[in-house]
């Protein structure tokens, strides 16, 4: 068989540039941000709301899924399913989720048919009705959900993960619980959509092919004598990184014929100056195929097939995390070759071959998300619940281009090289226990 020519090089990367952004804030604190996207006939609505899982009350864990999901069973003049058929009509769908920072009640469709589209995000933020039919529907849904995902390994080593980097704060917390989802009322999502559906917590934002002039008039007609109930949440309070040295958690999950392995700690908000270098660094150590953590334990011991790391951002403090589902009886092997790669990270200096792979992918991968409207409304979204300006999407790739060697490996030391990582591992304990030992200080409990 001939090989291929040798392909030629790489041309130079270019620039991402930031979108052009209509922002105005309406009288009540509503910020309003427009962003003209000609040359396809759609557009993207997003009202986001700052505080997500991070406002629930204590006893009441994951009540911003509900209360989100419950937002789309109806309002004072619309029952859910007229809403739906609405988004229908107007080429698109109306959605509502939370995540651990913000609410969020979504519209895509048609550009020609934005009025209706804002006029049902409208309904869903001021005049939610929560009936009761509805409401016993969502909770039947979270049950199934919840059961759904507590019979998988991952997610029970993403919610002990949670719980053992953020104890008691609120980013401890990722989903609801079977005693949680039970209190859930008609009521208690009522007093809930009042006190945190609120104009000066929020951002109204419309990505398409719109005239902002028209939007912003129409945003005025709709919002602007929209106000809160009741007192607006606290604000969050920071995490504390937890301290000493590294513990290990294991789920006990007797007959499992593998371990799912996360292994990290906190990272630092998107804010800080080194976040481009650590998106660098994580991509060089496990965030892609070619990366060191992939090649490592799958290519070069062929421990696992899809392990992976990552950082996540949140407005208060995300993780570095690892991550990966190995056989028994390499657990420990495999764990071993987790903690030597972060460690290779934080005293040694990537190579040029990595440090251009991981630009180019990170830059690429901005890039293509924000390809379509509805990409460049989740990215300013994101961005604004982070603290970042809009104008930030354009200084990305030359904030990634100008991180050296040395910011790669400085900040590897800042998240990897403190010793004291924290492990969860979710498996069959009697087979497991023995060679985690010997990596810090063990904690066993029953499956959750």
């Amino acid at each position: 068989m001939n090989s291929p020519e040798k392909l030629p090089p790489l041309g130079p990367v270019q620039p991402v540039p930031a979108p052009r952004v209509d922002s105005r804030t309406l009288p009540n604190g509503l910020a309003v941000q427009v962003v003209p996207y000609a040359g396809v006939p759609l557009v993207s609505v997003r009202l986001v709301t700052r505080g997500g899982l991070s406002d629930d009350p204590a006893g009441s864990p994951g009540l911003s899924r509900l209360l989100a999901a419950g937002l789309r069973e109806g309002t004072a003049t619309r029952c859910g399913t007229e809403l739906a058929n609405l988004a229908q009509e107007a080429g698109g769908d109306l959605s509502a989720g939370a995540g651990p920072d913000s609410l969020t009640i979504a519209a895509s469709g048609l550009a020609r048919r934005v009025p209706l589209l804002l006029d049902l995000v409208a309904d869903l933020a001021r005049h939610p009705s929560f009936p009761a039919d509805g409401v016993a529907r969502v909770k039947a849904l979270a049950r199934e959900d919840l059961e759904t995902s507590e019979s998988e390994p991952f997610f029970l080593a993403v919610r002990a993960f949670a719980r053992v980097l953020y104890g008691s704060h609120p980013y401890g917390t990722i989903s609801p619980t079977a005693s949680s989802i039970e209190a859930v009322t008609p009521e208690t999502l009522a007093d809930e959509a009042g006190r945190r559906l609120r104009p000066e917590r929020s951002l109204l934002l419309v990505a398409g092919d719109v005239d902002p002039a028209a939007i912003h008039a129409e945003s005025m007609r709709l919002f602007g004598d929209w106000c809160g109930t009741g007192t607006a949440p606290a604000a969050v309070p920071g995490p504390v990184a937890p301290t000493g040295p590294r513990r290990i958690l294991v789920l006990d999950r007797p007959g499992s014929v593998q371990t799912n392995l996360l292994v990290g700690n906190l990272g630092f908000p998107r804010t800080d100056p080194d976040a481009c270098a650590l998106e660098l660094a994580m991509t060089i150590y496990g965030g892609s195929f070619t990366s060191r953590l992939v090649q490592n334990l799958r290519e070069g011991k062929g421990y696992t097939y899809s392990p992976g790391a990552g950082a996540s951002w949140l407005a208060g403090c995300g993780t570095v995390r690892s991550f990966a589902a190995v056989r028994n009886e390499v657990t420990g092997a495999a764990l071993n070759e987790i903690l030597y790669e972060m460690e290779r990270m934080a005293t040694t200096d990537a190579d040029d071959e990595e440090m251009e792979r991981a630009f180019r992918r990170d830059a690429g991968s901005l890039a293509i998300s924000l390809q379509t409207a509805a990409g460049v409304a989740d990215e300013l979204a994101r961005l604004w619940i982070l603290g970042l300006p809009p104008g930030e999407i354009g200084r990305q790739v030359e904030e990634l281009s100008r991180v050296t060697k040395g910011d790669v490996r400085r900040v590897a030391r800042r998240v990897f090289g403190t010793g004291g990582a924290r492990v969860v591992a979710v498996g069959d304990a009697a087979a497991i226990r023995e060679e985690l030992a010997t990596f810090g200080e063990l904690e066993e409990t029953a499956k959750e």
